[in-house]
C-alpha cells in the first residue's frame, strides 16, 4: 500500500459521499443533467480505479524507520 491506512479510509469515504450525491443527482427532484451524471460516474470510477491499483504490501511507517536505523549503524 503506497499510502497510510488513514488515506485509504479517506478515499473510500469520499467515494461513498460522491455515490450518495450521484443518487440525489439521478433520482432527486429536479434531476441533474445527463452530462453531470455521466461526469460524476466517471469521477467515481476513476477514484475506484486508483484504489484498486494500490496493490503494494502495506508496511507501517514506524517499521520502515526501524529497519533503516538497523541498516545504517552510523559507521560503528
Amino acid at each position: 500500500m503506497l499510502h497510510k491506512v488513514s488515506d485509504f479510509i479517506w478515499k473510500i469515504r469520499v467515494i461513498k459521499e460522491k455515490a450518495d450525491k450521484l443518487d440525489t443527482m439521478k433520482y432527486g427532484v429536479p434531476k441533474a443533467s445527463q452530462s453531470a451524471i455521466d461526469n460524476m460516474i466517471q469521477d467515481i470510477q476513476s477514484m475506484c480505479y486508483m484504489v484498486s491499483q494500490d496493490k503494494n504490501e502495506y508496511t507501517r511507517i514506524d517499521d520502515t524507520v526501524d529497519e533503516k536505523i538497523k541498516e545504517d549503524d552510523g559507521g560503528w
